[in-house]
């Protein structure tokens, strides 16, 4: 039997904090695409468990979900440089159902709703997967529930949290991870696969700024724009770019080294071009 992960779609895949089935607002989130990749190279089945309630309440149909999950599928492959011949995501589980709908066809509570398992454990018996071996990644405490509950080892995905830690108090969670990128690694590592795929190691750096130089909000978007034309220009794969009034941050597909090289760059564009405007540089340490 095949070893699976099961991932939640919304603010796991990509960024949804409401009901969405228009495929033209789907955004991936950083790293989701390049943590689906490690997954799918690594020979893990990759499966979508979503509940879908705004079908129940009449905000959308089925097939736009299925709209929305073949948009998807589409910025996973552009985005992870993805070219073998199958998806990305092998299958897509969506519940249209939900207690409080308005559509009378939906509108009851349902196995496959997280937190029951019923999609997990559904998917599990068509694809032929071993569920004590397989994983569950979401963002919400009822991904991990329904998780647990068909026998999945379990991560829960919180950008503000610090990767790698044990998880809060509150969660069932076996592990917590920023991103989908980063939980990707944790599985792989669990697994003893971790040098498979070797491009998905990642590396960080961070400048320091001036006292007040980066107080201004166009400043700051200016430097972001800057990272990404550097990355453009050298093919460093970026995975975060964060830029406060303390500093920026960066993560990139690569060595300490490229993480390293890429600041350095980062430090002489954005300086140099300061001094084109006649103002001083950004960065402390000079």
């Amino acid at each position: 039997m095949r070893c699976g992960v099961f991932l939640d779609r919304d603010n796991t895949l990509i960024a949804n904090d409401g009901d969405l089935g228009d495929p033209r607002l789907v955004e991936l989130l950083p790293g989701a695409a390049w943590g689906v990749r490690a997954l799918k190279e690594a020979g893990y089945a990759t499966i979508v468990v979503s509940n879908q309630g705004g079908v129940a309440r009449g905000h959308y149909t089925e097939r736009d979900v299925d709209a929305v999950h073949e948009r998807t599928e589409q910025l996973l492959r552009a985005a992870a440089e993805w070219t073998g011949a199958s998806p990305l995501i092998d299958h897509w589980r969506f519940c249209p159902f939900h207690p409080d709908g308005s559509v009378t066809e939906y509108a009851r509570e349902h196995p496959w709703r997280k937190p029951s398992p019923g999609m997990i454990l559904d998917a599990a018996m068509t694809l032929g997967i071993d569920l004590h071996l397989s994983w569950m990644i979401g963002d919400q405490e009822r991904d991990i529930e329904a998780g647990r509950a068909a026998g999945c080892r379990t991560i829960l995905v919180r950008p503000s949290n610090a990767a790698g830690t044990n998880p809060s108090a509150f969660s069932a969670a076996d592990f917590e991870e920023v991103d989908l990128l980063h939980a990707a690694q944790r599985v792989l590592r669990a697994d003893g696969k971790d040098g498979s795929p070797r491009w998905a190691a990642t590396a960080a750096a961070r400048l320091c700024a001036r006292a007040g130089a980066l107080e201004s909000a166009e400043i700051r978007a200016g430097i972001a724009c800057v990272a990404q034309e550097i990355a453009q220009r050298q093919g460093v794969r970026l995975v975060r770019t964060e830029v406060n009034e303390l500093g920026a941050f960066v993560e990139v597909i690569g060595t300490e080294i490229v993480a390293l090289g890429f600041v350095a760059e980062l430090r002489r564009a954005t300086d140099a071009q300061q001094a084109s405007h006649g103002a001083g540089p950004l960065w402390m340490g000079q």
